[in-house]
């Protein structure tokens, strides 16, 4: 079960992500031996390092509001090197370059551990933070790319449908089975270039 997983990636110090999942809903089993704060999404960092802060005690948030990224970073690098902390959040691919920056410090703190996950591609700047964390993906989720094979079917479609109507006309038979190939090539061609886009 992916509760589990993340239970015993958790568990061992390692940061998790995984794909089409809530994970506000493995809150209330990972606070029950954690400290864990859920916030919605990772950006913007400011807010985010404000309301964990906040959420762990340490100043109010109006306070919190006055401090830079850094001085945020250093207060919970501080503040958090005795314990450890779990912060979940939804919404990988919303992460941006300093979204990235910053998440990248805090899981560079042994005390701090994120469980985040993702619906659709995330951009490259968050490559870095997916290379560091364990992924998970439930099998239910795995998806087969058939494109490739109804554009063949497609393809063939119009082979036979190209070669059936120049046949009508009984004459240069190497001329329409040559024109025939380079049709259908073409089609298959049209349906790749559609398939990537």
């Amino acid at each position: 079960m992916i509760s589990d997983t993340i239970y015993s990636c958790v568990n061992d110090g390692k940061s998790v992500l995984v794909y089409r999942e809530d994970v506000h809903k493995f809150l209330p089993d990972l606070s029950n031996r954690w400290t864990t704060i859920f916030i919605k999404e990772p950006v913007p960092p400011k807010s985010k390092l404000v309301d964990i802060a906040s959420k762990l005690g340490y100043e109010n948030k109006d306070r919190l509001r006055r401090k830079t990224i850094e001085e945020l970073k250093e207060l919970l690098e501080k503040k958090t090197k005795n314990k450890k902390v779990v912060i979940l959040f939804n919404h990988f691919e919303r992460m941006t370059q300093l979204g990235s920056d910053t998440w990248n410090f805090l899981m560079n703190l042994d005390s701090i551990i994120v469980v985040a996950s993702y619906n659709k591609n995330f951009r490259s700047v968050a490559y870095s933070l997916y290379q560091r964390m364990e992924h998970i993906r439930e099998e239910i989720h795995e998806e087969i790319d058939i494109k490739y094979s109804v554009f063949g079917i497609l393809t063939a479609l119009g082979l036979f449908s190209y070669m059936k109507l120049a046949s009508l006309n009984i004459g240069l038979i190497a001329f329409t089975l040559l024109a025939t190939i380079w049709f259908s090539l073409i089609i298959f061609r049209t349906f790749i270039y559609l398939g990537r886009g």
